[in-house]
């Protein structure tokens, strides 16, 4: 079969191996689409700790094409998505209700082969079947939107309340169609490419700023009456972006860390001002018991991802799809990743 292996840091190569054999508790999946989020540039850069060499992707959709002998729910011809953390359900923080934080997390696309090939293995307990009416595309954000999900728990939206989300890419956007459907009064978006902005306009978002166009936080006190948003969501991943997110919230405030910064990276708050202002500082880390979820609420048809979609390849222009990654055109917002 094709996959794409990343043998070693900014090296992507497509190339015929064999097709994984899956354990007695697992599946095999042919891949039938498969997105790519910043987690996989990351990667690629180096800016996260992978397994090499290791066949990345984690947001995919696909058709059952042999089944384990220890399996008992799923079969074969069956349409499925698999959550890709898979947790060992033995340590202590899986005995205590928080998997994403396993001592020995399974990533798929990370620590074993994920779907930028034509076939992967997945564990039976990490498969969800796609509901019926559900393309394979819009199945394959079952995993950011499940993500999500986890963050919306974290954040508890209370109704009136006013939010402001730095960064409109596809998380940044998915993130606005919740809290516009959460009761909230105002949703403010902070973006500075222009196609990104007119998408949130088109989503809903009462209020688009551009930082191009002048001083953030003078015009979110605007919007605010002076006082901030109640919840600031960071959805880029970068530290200044994280220190603005601080610096935007009102008193009392939450503030919600989405946005996957490189490890190591070191961003700068002043103590007094959290203790003084009485900031909540939230993380938000994958997506533990939440797949489901995001399965029935792409269900509904409420939350537009298809409009998220600008870029569709083969899997023979991998090395396409992290060059637009890196350089983000205009009008560039995700690609979906074909193995066929």
């Amino acid at each position: 079969m094709k996959a794409a292996v990343l043998e070693a840091i900014k090296r992507i190569v497509v190339k015929d191996v064999a097709v994984p054999v899956p354990r007695s508790d697992e599946v095999l999946i042919k891949v039938k689409a498969c997105g790519m989020c910043g987690t996989d540039l990351k990667l690629y850069n180096g800016q996260y700790s992978a397994r090499t060499p290791v066949v990345p992707g984690h947001e995919y959709a696909g058709e059952i094409v042999e089944v384990g002998k220890e399996v008992k729910n799923l079969k074969v011809g069956q349409r499925v998505v698999s959550d890709p953390n898979e947790s060992c359900g033995k340590c202590y923080w899986c005995r205590n209700q928080q998997p994403c934080f396993c001592n020995d997390l399974a990533a798929y696309g990370v620590l074993r082969d994920g779907g930028f090939a034509e076939y992967c293995t997945a564990s039976e307990k990490g498969i969800y079947p796609i509901p019926a009416g559900l393309g394979d595309e819009a199945a394959a954000f079952a995993e950011p939107v499940s993500c999500v999900v986890h963050a919306m728990d974290r954040i508890n939206y209370r109704s009136g309340e006013t939010v402001a989300i730095i960064g409109g890419g596809p998380m940044g956007q998915i993130h606005l169609q919740f809290a516009l459907h959460s009761g909230v009064r105002k949703v403010i978006l902070i973006e500075q490419e222009a196609t990104r902005c007119e998408m949130a306009k088109k989503f809903g978002a009462q209020v688009v700023i551009n930082p191009k166009d002048g001083n953030v936080r003078e015009r979110v006190l605007a919007e605010t009456d002076g006082l901030g948003p109640d919840v600031v969501v960071e959805a880029v991943g970068r530290a200044e972006t994280f220190e603005q997110a601080v610096e935007l919230a009102r008193r009392g405030g939450r503030v919600l860390i989405f946005g996957f910064a490189p490890e190591g990276q070191k961003a700068t708050i002043i103590p007094f001002n959290v203790l003084s202002r009485e900031l909540t500082i939230l993380g938000s880390w994958v997506n533990p018991y939440s797949y489901s979820r995001a399965l029935d609420i792409l269900t509904t048809g409420k939350l537009d991802v298809q409009s998220l979609i600008s870029n569709r390849l083969k899997l023979d222009n991998i090395q396409q799809a992290y060059t637009l990654m890196m350089e983000k055109p205009a009008g560039f917002m995700k690609t979906i990743v074909f193995p066929e």
